[in-house]
């Protein structure tokens, strides 16, 4: 698995979350199986401006009756979530995507509309514009084919769109879809019922030309109004070696370190929902829009920086942990363990 570094952040998408308004539905809402289609443990590689990345996941479960949501989070302050939900928009109900997040000090959101459906029995495709520039400010392509996924994010700052440039190319197999089921069962997912009204809340934009929304004050979906999703703050206390090293957070579905120092590279490799880098300096992070499950909680000092526990690398024993709805828990992460 090779470490996604930070600046991944700028190429995904999304941003999400709760608080469900009922209204009117009609007896059919263009694009309303992806509501289904995008749920799952997805992993594969990532193709991007800045390189090729051979491992990325995207962790998509329902966060309500109609949303689901997936956020990479590559550290503090540093997060891209990724958002499918059924809103108010335009005078009726429509499939949107919200992306956005923090990128160090500076928020952004941006919200998509879908406009295209299509299939042709062996792929079904789906597309999603800017809910005001349309097709010719950014745009986004899933396609699904048997239990693959493949999602291209296209922008260009000029408007124009002439000469598309592709920001994002993710290609991954549902490798866990029951990730998703508890959430599924627990909402009767999906319902057609809205998340949100987005009715008239694009008037004041920064970009008159774009739905994109700078400070987080007036984003009209914030993550104070997503619900269901939790925080876990991880306490790290360091041994003598990895003292002012940085190292790397996993959060995953299997135990990766066992108290013998044995890595499971098979969980590794298929169990991983979050891969986090922790500065230095930190002693503490806040993994946040977690979704409720049972998860092992691994820190570890990457020495030879190939991204997964290996030889001579300094790591924690893989810690159970179990996470409740719209909760904020703790957890001790001890560095004690030297990977044989």
């Amino acid at each position: 698995m090779k470490k996604l570094h930070i600046y991944l952040i700028t190429l995904v998408l999304g941003l999400i979350s709760c608080s469900t308004e009922e209204t009117p539905t009609g007896d059919s809402i263009e694009g309303f199986e992806l509501l289904n289609q995008i749920n799952g443990h997805w992993v594969g590689t990532n193709q991007t401006a800045f390189g090729f990345f051979e491992w990325f996941a995207f962790d998509f479960r329902p966060i309500s009756p109609s949303h689901s949501h997936s956020i990479y989070e590559g550290g503090t302050n540093q997060n891209i979530i990724t958002s499918i939900f059924l809103a108010d928009h335009n005078g009726r109900q429509q499939i949107m995507a919200r992306n956005g997040g923090w990128l160090g000090s500076q928020y952004r959101a941006t919200y998509y509309v879908l406009d295209k459906e299509e299939s042709n029995g062996q792929e079904k495709y789906y597309r999603l514009v800017d809910a005001i520039g349309g097709i010719n400010r950014s745009f986004i392509e899933f396609k699904f084919r048997d239990d693959s996924i493949f999602i291209d994010a296209y922008k260009d700052d000029s408007g124009t769109l002439n000469q598309p440039i592709h920001h994002m190319g993710f290609a991954g197999r549902n490798r866990n879809p029951d990730y998703a089921d508890i959430a599924k069962s627990t909402f009767l997912y999906p319902q057609q019922v809205s998340e949100i009204n987005l009715n008239d809340q694009f008037d004041i934009l920064i970009d008159p030309d774009s739905a994109l929304f700078l400070v987080e004050e007036d984003d009209p979906f914030p993550k104070s109004d997503h619900g269901y999703v939790s925080e876990l703050s991880l306490n790290i206390i360091r041994n003598q070696e990895t003292n002012n090293r940085p190292l790397l957070l996993y959060i995953s579905k299997g135990e990766l370190i066992s108290a013998s120092a044995n890595v499971d590279f098979n969980n590794v490799d298929n169990a991983v929902i979050r891969t986090v880098d922790i500065n230095s300096s930190e002693e503490n992070y806040i993994a946040t829009y977690l979704h409720p499950d049972d998860y092992y909680i691994t820190v570890f000092a990457d020495l030879d920086n190939n991204g997964f526990p290996s030889t001579g690398d300094y790591s924690s024993i893989s810690i159970p942990k179990s996470v409740f709805p719209e909760s904020s828990s703790s957890q001790d992460l001890v560095i004690t363990l030297q990977v044989p």
